[in-house]
């Protein structure tokens, strides 16, 4: 049976060494840490034993780093992933799935204000996301902010 952990830190240290500075690599691995462990339920960065949650906000808020180079890396970490995917039996086939996320947000977000609105009862930030579906794989590929107003226009009738 294929295991995916070399393949998961092969892209970890990849991430890591994209990051411009020593204090954000940390931090980048300070986020990672709090993501592999979701079962404690402590994903919040005032969890964090590595760095303060100051820190991880600053780190996701207000510091440059690659986040294009981070994409890239990622996309190629999965395609490989994907190229030596065996499957036993049937062929596996992709699927891609559209699917509409949001991100509740509450209080005021100058920056974001022509972005944040309020959509079936949740306000916050909505986000349309592509994902490729392989076997039992479910990857999200792209996404994109929800356009308010594109979602106001009437739709064309394909009639």
């Amino acid at each position: 049976m294929n295991t995916i952990l070399p393949y998961a830190q092969a892209l970890l240290y990849t991430l890591l060494e994209l990051m411009p500075s020593p204090h954000q690599r940390l931090s980048l691995q300070a986020s990672f840490a709090l993501f592999m462990e979701p079962a404690n339920g402590k994903m919040l960065p005032e969890y964090s034993v590595i760095k303060s949650p100051a820190a991880l906000s600053r780190f996701f808020n207000e510091y440059g780093w690659p986040t294009r180079a981070v994409i890239r890396a990622t996309r190629q970490h999965i395609l490989k992933q994907l190229n030596n995917y065996t499957a036993i039996g049937q062929r596996p086939y992709l699927q891609v799935i559209i699917d509409l996320t949001t991100l509740e947000k509450r209080g005021k977000f100058k920056a974001f204000a022509t972005l944040i609105h309020i959509l079936n009862g949740k306000r916050g930030l909505h986000l349309v996301v592509m994902y490729l579906v392989v076997g039992q794989w479910r990857i999200p590929w792209a996404f994109r902010s929800w356009r308010w107003l594109a979602a106001q226009l009437p739709l064309p009738n394909w009639d």
